[in-house]
């Protein structure tokens, strides 16, 4: 009877801005619980609170209007304005200026706490900064003070997500499709969070819906900043986790593959596909899909680690040996693992 060996599972980012959550671990031919092979939250910085120029009434938020009557020899100067506009150019200089920024945003909210915007720049700079709990709390504040602003929740479930407070992530998530409910993105954002909390049938469903969405023309991808096949095969890739958290390895194999076929280019893709197809002791198909990884990520050890692990598997032990050979100068403890399961 052929072994399984505990192969490396590792995350890899499908988008270079996406910080990852480093909860990576190996064990026994699975997933870890952070799903490996780059599914991610789409991620995108959020921009900055919109100004509505230096002088009148703000009309975002729920901010007080000024009552006093402008006369054009004498506009009204709007200080709330001028607060907002300074706040966002010190986030937004070519080097940020995060404490220029989170005071002039705290000034706003002092001045007028009904303003939500104000709540909404501090949030930004604290995920710039990766202060998440801060950030929570100001986008919480932002959505109690507007409950429809949509520009709050996904950064809010952003940064829950990086605190591990994947629950309540979703729930957000689940929020926000209240008021865009056909956005792919965040479909598939909820299809992320829904796996790390072990939900595993609703984020097939939640990855399903996004792929629905996605293979739509018209209005139902209308994101529009995002590349559209980054998201989709992002969304394939969560699917696939899911099936795997269900220990339906078949069908993960079949997201991943398509995940892969949308980015032939994307090595974590196929990393994914290979550690789904070992699970499913579809070895041969396993070889297959880390000879794609290493060929496009050549340097990357825990290909080389889990493409030997499956040589072992299928008793092939001279292709063991040469990945053992690539892979002892990569990592010599991987090197050590697999020397010790290859057969003299």
């Amino acid at each position: 009877m052929r072994k399984q060996y505990c192969l490396a599972t590792l995350v890899l980012t499908t988008l270079a801005v996406v910080p990852i959550l480093a909860h990576g671990q190996a064990g026994g031919g699975s997933l870890s619980r952070e799903p490996a092979g780059g599914a991610a939250m789409i991620f995108r910085k959020p921009e900055n609170p919109p100004v509505h120029g230096a002088s009148g009434p703000s009309a975002v938020g729920g901010g007080r209007a000024s009552g006093r009557a402008r006369t054009r020899s004498k506009p009204t100067v709007n200080v709330q304005e001028q607060t907002i506009a300074k706040a966002n150019a010190a986030r937004s200089a070519p080097t940020p200026r995060y404490s220029e920024a989170e005071l002039n945003y705290k000034l706003a909210a002092k001045k007028d706490p009904n303003d939500a915007r104000a709540q909404l720049g501090l949030g930004n700079v604290y995920l710039d900064q990766g202060r998440f709990n801060e950030a929570v709390a100001a986008y919480q504040q932002a959505l109690k003070v507007k409950q429809d602003y949509r520009d709050a929740y996904q950064p809010l479930s952003y940064a829950l997500a990086q605190l591990g407070r994947f629950p309540e992530a979703a729930e957000t998530l689940k929020q926000a499709l209240e008021y865009d409910p056909n956005n792919a993105e965040i479909y598939n954002n909820l299809a992320f969070t829904y796996a790390h909390a072990e939900r595993y049938p609703e984020a097939i469903d939640a990855s399903q819906h996004a792929i629905t969405l996605l293979g739509q023309t018209g209005d139902a991808y209308k994101q529009g900043l995002q590349n559209r096949n980054e998201v989709l095969s992002n969304a394939y890739k969560n699917l696939g986790n899911a099936y795997n958290g269900l220990k339906n390895y078949n069908e993960a194999a079949e997201a991943l593959k398509k995940a892969a076929e949308i980015e032939p280019t994307n090595a974590a893709a196929h990393f994914n596909l290979g550690l789904a197809l070992y699970n499913g002791k579809r070895y041969s198909e396993a070889i297959e899909a880390y000879k794609a990884v290493v060929k496009l990520r050549p340097q990357l050890a825990a290909a080389h680690y889990n493409l030997g692990l499956t040589f072992v598997a299928i008793n092939d032990q001279a292709s063991a040996r040469q990945e053992l050979e690539i892979l002892k100068p990569l990592n010599p403890q991987m090197a050590n693992a697999l020397s010790g399961l290859i057969r003299r």
